[in-house]
């Protein structure tokens, strides 16, 4: 057998391997089977075959690697190697060696799925002990000095699991060099709900989710974990141990295979349901078969101790997992505010003021045309424009509430109301704007040819969890998300890049620097399907686009609508000829006049009732 030493980075990462003539292992981060090397993210989950024939050791990679191999300072797919040469992945070196004496090898079910049968434990059982965290704390460690040093690497050995997987397979490394006596090792997880209620349905036993198993590599026989123990440690949630007289075995994997002891210890907590650590072994450290509840209890202390270090780096990880996850429609506020003590009541819909924000991309249809031959081109400059909306509203320490094709819905005010209203909602409108304004005349950007249109109301409105009981998601429902997106289609009519509703000019007036934008009043109406008049104000960024549009200018403007308003519109073109041709709101009120025969209607309230949504 050939030696084989693994070894990453760290000093903790470490690994001794044998390979038998003619074999042929699969090395990889967590390979279905094979040697797990689980701390190197260079190394795919399955990546090369290697295998020692005539004193050469062939290595190979497999087609879905991602990775080469390093040999000689080359990358290759394929290397040979003679003993004491090596070879690299990422930064894990695998170096050929001497005739290994002792080795640690896996234990993988026969095909892709897990199909491992259970030992119902049977046999003379001598003597069952269960054990509290309590009761555990009591006990004396059995192999204090080596455990301790192995329990200081845990840290640095989980840091370099990524999954699941990759964390199994570094535990029951760990359990099986930490217990001395023990032969076999398991990490397991069970889907909880389908346990059997009590050892009579024990038949019933579903297979695991997530199986790994560790061995010495002189324990010929299969390794069959007892079902009755497992099924004892996570009904109960209390460790459990199970000691057996060999001389009277029969039947049962774990028993015919000359075990006489076994424990199972629950890994605890919201995130690790139906996860547990099973260790059995032979007999006693010093070598004797008689084994007694003193011999055992020190390992399981150890062995839960462990449980309860990764129960807590398992909620850690979820709550990293969900932020994650919250990160891409939330802003670190909002999931502050959401991952709290109260987090999960903050989820229920409560009616708040909320500033709602539409985004729309333009351009998208003639763009579509243009690359209808390169449709992967066209995702990533839609991805693109998506992508700026999105870092305005989050950045802005605002909430998505939606993506809907080109368009994006943002809101603010939840889960904590603003001082400050929809100033925040303007803030990130005017950064949208902007940034696509920079951009879409550079020719070869991803957003040459787009431009935006954006709308922001402020009212009352419901946020929260809303939805189904199938289906939900965290949104706002209620009139002023209709009303912003209304405003976003009158950014068309304006010929403006922002338009917003009259609480939000309030609100802007008072808390929005100059310095970064403006309001100015655009007109009275009444939008389509609507029967309430509303004001609507347009906002603009200071220079760029809208350096020609001076304080006089928008005063010039500001009295002709006042002229439409009371009714006097030959005043208010007369007033409107000082105003330039190129600013959309002259042309809008000049084209609605028109087409009511530039005399206003006897029923009218100074609102322009509009044809289209």
């Amino acid at each position: 057998m050939l030696q084989i030493s693994i070894s990453g980075p760290d000093p903790s990462q470490r690994l001794q391997k044998a390979i038998r003539e003619g074999q042929v292992v699969r090395i990889g981060r967590a390979p279905k089977q094979g040697w797990a090397v689980p701390w190197d993210r260079a190394i795919s989950r399955e990546h090369a075959d290697i295998r020692w024939d005539n004193g050469v050791l062939k290595v190979a990679m497999i087609p879905q690697a991602r990775n080469p191999l390093i040999h000689q300072n080359k990358m290759m797919k394929e290397v040979t190697l003679s003993a004491g040469d090596w070879f690299q992945i990422g930064e894990t070196k695998f170096q050929a060696g001497d005739i290994a004496e002792r080795t640690i090898i896996k234990q993988e079910p026969d095909d892709d799925t897990v199909n491992v049968e259970f030992d119902e434990g049977v046999g003379s059982i001598m003597e069952e002990y269960e054990y509290s965290q309590d009761e555990l704390s009591k006990v004396a460690f059995k192999n204090s000095d080596l455990q301790l040093e192995i329990l200081s690497r845990l840290p640095r050995l989980i840091s370099g699991s990524h999954t699941d997987e990759d964390l199994g397979a570094l535990l029951s490394r760990l359990l099986l060099d930490a217990i001395p006596p023990a032969e076999a090792v398991a990490v397991a997880h069970f889907d909880e709900t389908q346990l059997p209620k009590n050892e009579a349905s024990i038949n019933s036993f579903p297979k695991p989710l997530t199986l790994r198993v560790e061995t010495r590599e002189n324990f010929n026989s299969r390794f069959s974990p007892s079902r009755k123990i497992l099924l004892r440690a996570l009904k109960s949630q209390s460790s459990v141990i199970h000691i057996w007289d060999p001389d009277e075995a029969a039947g049962g994997a774990t028993v015919s295979a000359g075990l006489g002891w076994a424990f199972c210890s629950p890994i605890v907590g919201e995130s690790s349901q139906g996860w547990c650590l099973y260790v059995s072994g032979k007999g006693t450290t010093d070598g004797g078969l008689i084994v007694t509840e003193e011999d055992v209890a020190g390992d399981l202390r150890f062995t839960e101790l462990v449980a309860q270090f990764i129960g807590s780096i398992r909620n850690i990880r979820l709550l990293q997992e969900q932020k994650t996850q919250l990160s891409s429609f939330f802003s670190p506020k909002v999931i502050e505010g959401l991952t709290g003590q109260d987090g999960r009541d903050t989820l229920e819909p409560s009616e708040k003021n909320i500033s709602v924000l539409f985004c729309d991309v333009r351009g998208f249809s003639k763009k579509s045309e243009q690359l209808q031959d390169d449709l992967l081109s066209l995702l990533r400059s839609v991805s693109a424009a998506l992508n700026v909306m999105a870092k305005g509203i989050l950045q802005g320490d605002g909430a998505i509430a939606d993506f809907q094709g080109d368009a994006a819905l943002g809101f603010w005010g939840w889960p904590v109301e603003l001082e400050e209203g929809p100033v925040p909602a303007c803030k990130a409108a005017l950064e949208i704007f902007t940034h696509f304004y920079n951009e879409i005349a550079v020719p070869g950007s991803l957003l040459e040819g787009f431009s935006v249109g954006l709308g922001v109301a402020h009212g009352r409105a419901l946020a929260g969890q809303i939805g189904t009981d199938q289906q939900a998601k965290v949104g706002v429902f209620g009139p002023v998300v209709n009303q912003g997106a209304r405003l976003e289609t009158m950014t068309k009519q304006f010929d403006l890049p922002i338009c917003v509703d009259e609480p939000t000019a309030e609100y802007a007036k008072m808390y929005l620097p100059p310095s970064e934008g403006r309001i100015r009043r655009l007109a009275r109406v009444r939008p389509k399907g609507m029967d309430t008049p509303m004001t609507v104000f347009g906002l603009l960024p200071l220079g760029g686009q809208f350096e020609w549009l001076t304080d006089e200018i928008v005063a010039d403007y500001d009295s002709a609508l006042d002229s439409v308003t009371d009714g006097k519109w030959s005043s208010a073109v007369e007033i409107l000829e000082r105003v330039p041709d190129q600013d959309g709101p002259k042309q809008f009120l000049l084209h609605n006049m028109a087409a009511l025969g530039n005399e206003p209607p006897a029923t009218w309230d100074g609102a322009f009732s509009l044809a289209n949504k």
